[in-house]
Order: C-alpha cells, then sequence, then structure tokens
C-alpha cells in the first residue's frame, strides 16, 4: 500500500466517512485529496486483495497485518 492508501485505511478503520478523509487530507494539504480519488484508491485496493466489501477489505487486512485493530 501508498502512504495515500494507508492514510485512507487507516482514517475509515477509526470510523471516517470518505468526504470526511478527503476534508482531513485538505486540511494537511495532502495532495490527491478529493472524494473520486477517495473512492478509486479503496476500489484499487478491494481489487489487488480479492475484497468485495470495504469490511471483506479491512478483515483481510487485519488478516494480512496491514491494518492493526
Amino acid at each position: 500500500m501508498n502512504k495515500i492508501q494507508k492514510i485512507i485505511i487507516k482514517k475509515m478503520a477509526d470510523g471516517y466517512t470518505q468526504a470526511e478523509v478527503a476534508g482531513y487530507l485538505k486540511e494537511r494539504e495532502i495532495m490527491p485529496n478529493s472524494l473520486s480519488m477517495i473512492e478509486k484508491e479503496l476500489i484499487k485496493l478491494k481489487k489487488e486483495h480479492g475484497a468485495l466489501t470495504l469490511i471483506h477489505l479491512f478483515r483481510l487486512l487485519i488478516k494480512k497485518g496491514h491494518l492493526k485493530v
């Protein structure tokens, strides 16, 4: 996972919505930071890890050690 993907996953695991993650990135002047980019990164991550849903993606990332609970 790249830096942006890690931030997106961490913030969403903390309960942020996609729009809130976009706001978080904008506040910190991290680019790219659009809602569309977040949606695209999540789609990439789901395909990369073979996940069908976001919940499935989080489960797989926890199992692989990419996300800690």
